[in-house]
């Protein structure tokens, strides 16, 4: 309990540091926002109406005492380019990210992890050599570039898959805003496919680069399990191979995938930006690279404080999966 009530602690000095930060660094990006969100043609004393109600006016500790007192009433403030409480807007397009990452990064580990055990249990044969060269190809790809080339190569030269937008037909009914997911729970199979199909081409890129990383570091991982004395002992004794690198090796080795794992997750939200914008991805990414380029402070902040929240919560969820990974670190809490 006491190191459940230290977590939350520390989270909240986190996002209230990283709200004071982005707080003063947007305010130090070029541009106006007022003229971003207002247009060319607007007269002075609109201009400065408009800086009034939205509280720019006033100097830099007012503004970040009245955010804050924003916050604790569960508002993010209004976004400049939309005109509506950014967490409206971050509501609506976080399930369309998540979605879309959770996948991506479910693609890199069911596919990664496999490809790299058998890279390291064939090392230095053909299938190692094949699987290193893919992953090389997937580090070294553009993301930009490859989801131009998926788009034109399945969608327009092959017509299998849509390659743009979530949906075509009426979305399922909002339960998450996880259309797969909303999908099952409410047996609309027709949404479910429709959904799915829209989600292969941008989860492929999106799991490109880190599909290559997990391989690489569960190869690498293997190896060093592999070469470690118990795993001698254990041929030794006659105890199957897919025993020994299935149930022990891989075991020990997945602790440093996991910490990997735990860092890809909010890497990918925000490098999923590129993903939303070629796919039209109405996705929180996309609105976030939109608001920077607008200079929209409201909707920076709070776009950074949301994904900050994820990264607390996904190492938070990473350390309680290593205790169940390591039995030492059980006897050491």
């Amino acid at each position: 309990m006491v190191r459940f009530l230290r977590r939350v602690l520390n989270t909240a000095i986190v996002v209230l540091f990283v709200s004071l930060l982005m707080f003063l660094l947007v305010r130090v990006l070029p541009g106006d926002p007022v003229a971003a969100a207002m247009g060319e043609g607007v007269t002075k004393e609109q201009a400065d109406k408009f800086r009034a109600e939205m509280g720019l006016d006033k100097p830099l500790y007012l503004q970040y005492a009245t955010y804050l007192d924003q916050l604790a009433h569960g508002e993010f403030g209004r976004s400049l380019i939309e005109s509506r409480d950014v967490g409206e807007i971050v509501s609506e397009r976080l399930p369309a990210t998540l979605e879309l990452v959770i996948c991506a990064l479910l693609f890199a580990v069911v596919v990664g992890v496999p490809l790299g055990i058998l890279s390291a249990t064939h090392r230095n044969g053909l299938l190692d050599q094949v699987s290193r060269l893919c992953s090389l190809t997937g580090v070294s790809f553009p993301g930009f570039w490859a989801a131009l080339m998926l788009q034109l190569l399945l969608g327009a030269a092959l017509a299998l898959l849509p390659i743009t937008g979530r949906i075509t037909g009426p979305p399922p009914e909002h339960i998450t805003g996880l259309y797969l997911v909303d999908s099952l729970l409410t047996g609309n199979m027709s949404a479910f496919g429709d959904a799915f199909r829209h989600l292969v081409a941008p989860t492929i890129v999106l799991a490109l680069g880190p599909l290559a990383q997990v391989t690489g570091m569960i190869r690498s991982s293997m190896l060093d399990e592999l070469s470690k004395p118990y795993v001698s002992f254990s041929h030794a004794v006659g105890m199957p191979g897919f025993l020994i690198n299935y149930k022990y090796a891989l075991r020990n080795a997945f602790s440093a995938t996991l910490t990997l794992i735990g860092f890809l997750f909010p890497l990918m939200i925000g490098s999923a930006f590129v993903v939303e914008k070629v796919f039209a991805w109405p996705g929180i990414a996309r609105f976030g690279a939109d608001a920077i380029l607008a200079n929209d402070y409201n909707a920076i902040v709070g776009v950074t404080l949301v994904v900050c929240l994820f990264v607390v919560v996904v190492n938070f969820v990473t350390d309680e999966l290593y205790v169940m990974l390591d039995p030492r670190i059980r006897l050491q809490r």
